[in-house]
């Protein structure tokens, strides 16, 4: 996760509520914070006692930034504020006061109800931050063979391309039988060969590479039996993975190809791009 604290686009989560008012969350400095290698780093909200009130700090123990959302509601004695959401971005590795609830009469209780939650931030272009390579990032090649084809769902998809293992996925609708080479070289991490039809995993079966900078990249809903690898084996790029299907959570045969970063206990998705238009390759008559 090196080298990824610049990155800045939100994956935003999308919560309704009243607007808080200018003011309610300080306008304190995030703190830097020391992480423990020991343990998988986490993005929790802290609620200390600060006087006769409640101090809300949020502690990003990721190496990116978050939006952190805090919805407050059912207030009861808390001066200057109301029911609402605060959002503040939190730098990576730090700890930024949020939120402070003091108590409007002394003497009385001060009550409320809150939740939490937060979104991880990218750039559009992390490939190129973390590699160091040329504007534009690693260009990976097309994972087929045989075409033209287009793409049935981009990044950001209504469908299923809306969370944050999947925000910059793209699928490809192609025949079932299509070969799915690898797009970059890497080793195998993961298959599924067996699976008929939609059950019991989303994906269907697949194959994930984890490339030599740590990303992931994964081809999903692959035909039944066709996958040609093998978990632990290198593969190099343009070698054959399998066979494109309609395995999984699929509404008709297609690739859906993403790539993937670790990020604290789970992976995200991350923008990439093709090194030729998808609809650039001719027709495979063999």
């Amino acid at each position: 996760m090196q080298n990824t604290r610049h990155l800045f686009i939100a994956i935003a989560l999308a919560l309704g509520g009243a607007a808080v008012p200018a003011g309610a969350a300080t306008g304190a400095v995030a703190k830097p914070i020391e992480v423990s290698e020991k343990r998988p780093a986490t993005v929790r909200l802290l609620v200390n006692r600060a006087g006769g009130g409640k101090a809300m700090d949020v502690r990003n123990e990721l190496d990116v930034p978050v939006e952190a959302t805090l919805r407050l509601s059912r207030l009861v004695n808390v001066a200057g504020l109301r029911d609402g959401v605060i959002r503040k971005t939190v730098p990576p590795r730090s700890q930024l006061r949020i939120a402070t609830l003091n108590k409007r009469q002394a003497g009385y209780p001060l009550m409320y109800r809150h939740s939490f939650s937060y979104g991880l931030i990218f750039s559009p272009d992390p490939a190129r931050r973390l590699t160091g390579k040329a504007a534009g990032g690693y260009a990976y090649a097309l994972p087929w063979r045989g075409g033209p084809f287009r793409i049935s769902q981009g990044a950001g998809g209504d469908y299923s391309h809306n969370t944050p293992k999947g925000r910059y996925a793209v699928d490809i609708a192609m025949p079932v039988g299509t070969p799915i080479i690898a797009a970059r070289a890497g080793t195998v991490l993961k298959v599924r060969d067996g699976q008929g039809g939609r059950f019991p995993d989303p994906a269907g079966n697949h194959v994930r590479i984890v490339h030599d900078d740590g990303t992931h990249g994964a081809y999903l809903h692959l035909q039944r039996g066709s996958v040609a690898v093998r978990p632990g084996m290198r593969v190099g790029k343009g070698e054959l993975l399998g066979k494109s299907g309609n395995t999984g959570r699929s509404t008709g045969p297609h690739l859906h190809f993403v790539v993937q970063k670790e990020i604290g206990e789970g992976l995200v998705s991350i923008p990439f791009r093709f090194a030729q238009p998808v609809e650039s390759l001719a027709l495979n008559r063999d």
